[in-house]
């Protein structure tokens, strides 16, 4: 493998040194670009659209799924046809700070260019001793892990360079579903006149492109798209899938749902104020909006993916908020009350905001073996990421309660904040004994156990009896409204160490990082800090006042 790396290296080296800079390619219009988002190509273990594999290369390369305000499907096919354009341009993502000095990087440079990594070789004298140490079987240093990360973007960004794209369908006889389709200029297991049908139609597109002649790049890519069709019909994705999955690239849902929970908060938390039936109108439109558009969403996902929507973090955090935002129009409903429809907007719209920003992958991955024909792991999945969003909608309602408390608010609204509470944190509690029980028989029947300890395991049972402890304490008068409140507001640390420490800081069953530890985020740590002060904030008001107003 290490010999492979110096000789990819040196091949690369002399491609920098050799290749002349041209100009940049005539622009071909918008429409041009249609057929090509449509073609299929195997990338990353799935059958999508090149509009996707654009979209998600670039994401996966410079951090971002698009360059500019260019379509990400003329960025990627200025990549695959121009690449002595791009080599210089800083477009390789390097996040983390200690990597970028070890590289010779200007510190608040976020991006290194593919010249750059080639000329220093810097990059590559690191990995021979990562390798060894993948080989042993140790675990890798944090540096190490984002070395390898940028290997990774490097080879991808090179993959585009040298037109190693697996657009062709495996051979007629080759009848495995998930056998690995094959590049486009080496599709072995055809005929050579075969070969050469399929070669030609994408040389004559990439030709096109550069000269910017849109009607020939239209006509080079519909010729294309019927040859690799006709190369092996049986295993070609099906037409209404792959425009599917280009109308919901450019619809982009969450986005939309995002910006609708905004207006909902906005319209709901303004007819408090002014007591007026239609802004609650307008709010709770905006709110069954963003709903029916963030579960059209998460379906759309189901159908592509032919999987349950939790089979990453990123999804996740998809349906967290919309199982928060569910329990939240039930409890609506049934109590005729605006507090909750505010709460759910505002957790729906900033997880969905963070959904966005943190280093997350939206792609459409294929679900991992084990989930794939499990219902009782799928249940088990499904109910646990539920009970987060009852809880996380729990801890909303006690941050409500708390400013409440420090605006000194009405007896009634604390009381009504307090009611909505507790139900929360009902409604979350049963869902995670029950998700927690799933997951038990799912255990046996793969492993012969009940219980492991494991860290995903033992968190959640941590933060159940947490959970247990505040509603017991509620029942028997031990806890009034505050303690309530307050004991929500801690019990969300724990069930952000269940969720989200677990998942990439500790090595486990449930660890979606393999204990690969990223750096803690900075947002975390903000939050953390200004949540123990709002608690103790809280405390004290509370503890200090003469006339508590929700004794």
């Amino acid at each position: 493998m290490i010999r492979m790396m110096r000789q990819r290296l040196i091949w690369m080296l002399l491609s920098v040194l050799v290749l002349p800079m041209a100009e940049a390619p005539a622009a071909v219009s918008r429409e041009a670009l249609e057929p090509i988002r449509h073609l299929a190509i195997q990338h990353r273990g799935r059958h999508k659209p090149f509009d996707s594999f654009a979209r998600e290369t670039l994401d996966f390369i410079t951090g971002s799924p698009r360059i500019g305000h260019d379509d990400p499907v003329a960025t990627a096919l200025s990549l695959i046809t121009e690449p002595e354009r791009w080599q210089a341009e800083p477009l390789i993502a390097v996040p983390f700070q200690p990597l970028r000095e070890a590289l010779g990087m200007d510190a608040n440079a976020s991006n290194i260019s593919y010249n750059e990594l080639v000329q220093t070789r810097k990059l590559m004298k690191m990995l021979p001793a990562i390798v060894q140490k993948q080989q042993r079987d140790e675990k890798l240093t944090m540096l190490e892990q984002e070395t390898m990360d940028v290997y990774e973007r490097f080879v991808a960004l090179n993959a585009l360079f040298e037109q190693e794209l697996q657009l062709v369908p495996s051979a007629p006889f080759n009848t495995s579903v998930s056998a690995s389709w094959l590049p486009i200029f080496e599709p072995h297991g055809y005929a050579q006149e075969q070969q050469e049908a399929l070669r030609q139609p994408w040389t004559l597109l990439t030709s096109a492109f550069r000269e910017g002649n849109s009607q020939a790049l239209v006509a080079a890519t519909r010729s294309l798209a019927t040859a690799l069709r006709a190369a092996n019909p049986a295993y070609y994705p099906a037409p209404w899938r792959l425009q599917l999955e280009v109308l919901y690239n450019r619809a982009a849902p969450f986005d939309a749902a995002k910006w609708l929970y905004l207006l909902a908060i906005i319209g709901l938390a303004a007819s408090l104020k002014v007591r007026k039936g239609q802004l609650a109108r307008v709010g709770m439109g905006a709110l069954w909006a963003a709903f029916l558009i963030h579960g059209a969403g998460i379906l759309v996902r189901v159908v592509l993916g032919g999987r349950p929507p939790v089979s990453n973090f990123y999804e996740t955090m998809l349906w967290l908020p919309f199982v928060a935002m569910l329990v939240a129009l039930i409890f609506e409903h049934r109590h005729r009350v605006t507090y909750v429809g505010i709460a759910a907007s505002t957790l729906a719209a900033i997880t969905l905001v963070l959904a966005d920003h943190l280093p997350l992958d939206p792609s459409i991955s294929p679900v991992v073996a084990v989930l794939r024909s499990n219902l009782w792991l799928t249940i088990h999945v499904l109910t646990i990421v539920a009970c987060y969003g009852a809880l996380a909608l729990a801890t909303v309602l006690a941050h409500l309660y708390g400013g409440a408390l420090l605006a000194r608010r009405a007896r009634p609204a604390l009381q009504t904040l307090e009611l909505l509470l507790y139900r929360s944190i009902q409604v979350g509690v049963v869902l995670l004994a029950g998700g927690i029980m799933l997951g038990a028989v799912w255990a046996n029947a793969s492993w012969g156990r009940y219980w492991g300890w494991d860290p995903k395991e033992t968190w959640a049972l941590i933060t159940l009896l947490w959970f247990l402890a505040m509603l017991h304490g509620r029942f028997a008068g031990w806890l009034k409204g505050p303690g309530v409140a307050l004991g929500t507001m801690a019990g969300f640390f724990l069930l952000l160490m269940t969720y989200y420490g677990v998942s990439f800081y500790l090595v486990g069953l449930h660890s979606y990082a393999g204990g690969h530890a990223k750096p803690l985020p900075p947002l975390l740590i903000i939050y953390l800090v200004a949540e123990i002060a709002f608690i103790a904030a809280v405390g004290v008001v509370n503890t200090f006042r003469k006339k508590p107003l929700a004794s």
